[in-house]
């Protein structure tokens, strides 16, 4: 649950209460670098002491990024690792070396260790922008791994009446329609309010995969006195994968050669099936008392479900005779979630020492329940986990069997109740100084139980954390007017679920982030750039004791780990370095060990590039954009052996991109995308002696129209 709110926005779209400012994008901008609250305070990106990335929705428009795994993909230190389809636990982000789990809306937290819970799927035509600050994110989260959280902020409505409306066809046959409508509904423009929605239905480049999404969001603002705004909204989404697979296809065969498999190639059965949904009720209430002060009390009721009927083909090495050498592995996960949250802020500042001093307070309380529907599985016998499987053939058609996947009469869930108390100040002795000091009492309790067929609910005490305090400081020097230098820490933890092989939990993870860099602002304040150096460090890290050891209720063994470490540094440059013409990325470098120096996660590549630029073109071009984006990695090695002690190691790639937008008259436009123009083969995520490809070339042409 959030206790300090993260916000960065535009000085035009700049959430100040209850100002009616005006929500919508600037069409020609395609990064963001102005006011942040990335403390609870209002701070810009040069006074925060930490690495912040953001994308507003006028460059996912201009990117045409229309879901969070999109966006992801263009954030600078952040990397995919999609070794399974879209809508199974098998795609996961990463950050200075750790997985981020991390995930906010509107800045209230989901639980970083309860399944369906993230919001990974989600679709953008909800979302305003979308905030990424890396490293430890005490202050924001109080849980979670020391790497980066993501915040997505919702759609505001503004004074101005707006409309906009998009189609988008692509490769593989997909289709999305899309419509955003938003303004005053009273003269005075007291009363506003927003209303926009997506649809979606596509194949994939993988044999059998078909994919569904459908999101709807609507929001309305009142000012029901000058200093008070009250604001109420709801927020669906749904998304479904049919064919899908839980995991990729094997890198060797038995004799220990590599596979090539081609990149349509399903490990899923055809009647696999992944389904998610939500539906999201939120209010809060603002008043400011004064220019200096601000109260604000926020809540959320979120409920959802997921329910997954799961077929899959599993191995790292199959024959090439005979396909024989893994398992069909097959079951059904479903269970309904719900969320109760509500947070109260108040900030202010008041005159002392000659300079304006800040403080924020932030009272929590949030509680998730996720109630499990229980099915079999692969731990009930050969009807679930099938060794007799030919892959080869299989992987043609997908047909295998569906074992009877009805449900036991057995329930089982868990429930999450947490409340935080947390306080941080901005100092000012002098004006080219600011100390931000800041810490947060987090308590924690988690509970599970079991119902059987015949009734009975029986509940077992789990994790219990009080007043856990993790601390936050950091001190900003402002060298020159456009020139900043800070140094930083953060700490987190996070509650564990994970069990040893003698059946007991492990201790909670602790991460600590120490971080110095540079922040400048250029060309009157058009283009940003930053560097920071970091270091990161975690004890009781939970590491997989390895395939087949399990505890004692079945699931996979684990054993913590203390002095797993990460460092590196990052680069990142952001705004328009001439006019017309913009910039968005940067390089990173992370290294996560051991306590002995053996390298983890090395399916992660150490060291990444990303970079966007797009130029409007003048004169007897004006109207035409045209653009492209790179993505490179380093090499990166498979976890794991093949079936002879070899090493699976890809090498370093880069993805290329190309786009062109035209705009045909004041109120219609004309985007082409390319991904993959060069159609690049590579391995989007690698996993334990398996992979999934990555896309091939791809297009997509959309028509937009707004009002």
């Amino acid at each position: 649950m959030l206790a300090i709110s993260l916000l960065i926005a535009t000085p035009a779209r700049a959430d100040t209460g209850n100002e009616k400012s005006d929500a919508d994008p600037d069409p020609n901008s395609i990064v963001v670098t102005g006011a942040a609250e990335t403390t609870g305070l209002s701070l810009s990106s040069r006074e925060t002491p930490q690495s912040v990335t953001v994308l507003d929705s006028a460059r996912m428009e201009e990117q045409g990024l229309f879901d969070i795994a999109a966006v992801m993909e263009q954030v600078v230190g952040i990397q995919s690792n999609r070794s399974s389809a879209l809508g199974t636990d098998g795609t996961n982000y990463t950050a200075r070396g750790f997985e981020v789990k991390n995930y906010l809306v509107d800045g209230v937290a989901r639980p970083t260790n309860i399944y369906g819970f993230t919001e990974d799927t989600a679709d953008m035509v909800a979302y305003d922008r979308i905030e990424v600050i890396r490293g430890s994110a005490g202050m924001m989260t109080g849980t979670g791994q020391p790497s980066a959280a993501i915040n997505m902020v919702r759609k505001r409505p503004g004074t101005t009446t707006r409309a906009s409306a998009a189609a988008t066809v692509g490769s593989w046959d997909m289709y999305r329609v899309e419509g955003d409508l938003g303004g005053a509904l009273t003269a005075n423009g007291r009363v506003r309010a927003r209303v926009a929605g997506a649809l979606q239905d596509n194949e994939t480049f993988i044999d059998r995969e078909h994919a569904k999404r459908q999101a709807l969001y609507g929001i309305v603002e009142a000012d029901l006195t000058p200093n008070t705004l009250l604001t109420a909204g709801i927020e669906y989404q749904n998304f479904r994968n049919k064919g899908a697979s839980r995991g990729g296809v094997p890198l060797f065969f038995t004799d220990g050669t590599k596979t090539d498999f081609a990149r349509s190639t399903n490990g899923g059965t055809d009647w696999s099936d992944f389904n998610r949904k939500s539906v999201n009720l939120f209010a809060s209430l603002a008043h400011d008392f004064d220019k200096n002060w601000h109260f604000q009390i926020d809540a959320e009721h979120k409920s959802g479900s997921y329910d997954e009927s799961i077929g899959y083909f599993f191995g790292s090495a199959i024959d090439k005779q005979t396909g024989l050498g893994g398992n069909l592995y097959a079951t059904r996960w479903a269970s309904d979630l719900t969320l109760d949250a509500v947070y109260a802020n108040l900030r202010g500042s008041f005159e002392a020492l000659g300079q304006e001093q800040h403080v924020a307070l932030t009272l929590s309380h949030a509680q998730f329940d996720d109630d499990q529907t229980l099915y079999p599985g692969w731990w009930d016998g050969p009807e679930y986990m099938d060794s007799t499987v030919n892959a080869l053939e299989f992987f043609k058609d997908g047909k295998f069997p569906k074992p009877d996947l009805s449900a036991t009469g057995d329930l089982g869930g868990n429930r999450i109740r947490t409340t935080a108390a947390s306080g941080v100040a901005r100092l000012k002795p002098i004006a080219p100084l600011s100390i931000i000091a800041g810490g947060r009492l987090t308590w924690w309790r988690q509970d599970s139980y079991s119902q059987g067929s015949t009734g009975g609910r029986t509940w077992t005490p789990g994790i219990r954390e009080k007043a856990v305090f993790t601390p936050y400081a950091g001190v900003v020097l402002d060298i020159t007017k456009t020139v900043s230098a800070y140094v930083s820490y953060a700490s987190v933890f996070e509650p564990q679920t994970q069990r040893t092989v003698e059946g007991d939990m492990i201790a909670p993870l602790e991460g600590n982030t120490y971080e110095a860099g540079l922040k400048a602002d250029f060309l009157d304040g058009k283009l940003s750039a930053s560097a920071a150096v970091f270091k990161m460090k975690q004890d009781n890290y939970a590491l997989a004791d390895g395939p087949g050891i399990f505890a004692p209720d079945g699931s996979a063994a684990y054993h913590a780990v203390s002095g797993m470490k990460s460092s590196g540094f990052e680069l990142e440059v952001n705004g328009e370095i001439l006019p017309g013409w913009r910039v968005a990325g940067g390089f990173a470098n992370a290294r996560a060990e051991d306590r002995d120096g053996v390298r983890q996660l090395p399916q992660i590549a150490r060291n990444t590039f990303k970079m966007f630029t797009a130029y409007s073109l003048p004169g007897d071009l004006d109207g035409l954009t045209l653009g492209g984006n790179v993505n490179w990695q380093g090499k990166t090695t498979a976890d794991g052996t093949g079936p002879n002690d070899e090493i699976y190691t890809q090498g370093s790639f880069a993805i290329v991109d190309l786009m062109a937008n035209y705009r045909l008259s004041p109120q219609f436009s004309l985007a082409v995308h390319v991904d993959n123009v060069f159609d690049k083969t590579y391995y989007s995520g690698l996993f334990i002696g398996s992979a999934r490809y990555g896309s091939p070339r791809a297009f997509t042409v959309t028509l937009r129209g707004t009002l």
